[in-house]
């Protein structure tokens, strides 16, 4: 059998990756993914989402066999990091980074946070 284009399957349950954008993936929005069944699924996407994050819709996958109801969707999300911008797009994203206080990205800050203590201590 061959594989779907979008849909890996297991048992009731549909899977599916998700690009976003970086800008959805921290001021969130919606996505809309057509199901299997023909209808239009759409998936709130929370703000501050982070890349990996998994994002159920239940109701939303395979029938039910000699049963009643349908699997969920499920959606992995991966923030898209833009590789071509305008020069305005830089601008605002050089003003953004001033603005950072780390406060903004708690896993970074915490892994370097991590990385500096390892030097600190090869070095005492």
């Amino acid at each position: 059998m061959a594989r779907h284009k979008v849909f890996e399957r297991e048992g009731t349950t549909l899977f599916t990756r998700a690009p976003i954008s970086f800008t959805t993936a921290a001021l969130g929005g919606e996505i809309s993914i057509p199901g299997l069944d023909g209808k239009k699924h759409d998936i709130p996407i929370p703000a501050g989402i982070q890349s990996g994050k998994q994002l159920r819709q239940r109701g939303a996958g395979m029938p039910v066999l000699n049963g009643r109801g349908n699997g969920d969707l499920v959606v992995q999300i991966d923030v898209e990091t833009p590789t071509k911008l305008s020069a305005r797009q830089k601008e605002l994203l050089c003003e953004f980074r001033e603005t950072e206080t780390g406060e903004e990205c708690p896993a970074s800050q915490g892994f370097f946070g991590r990385i500096k203590e390892m030097w600190d201590d090869l070095t005492d």
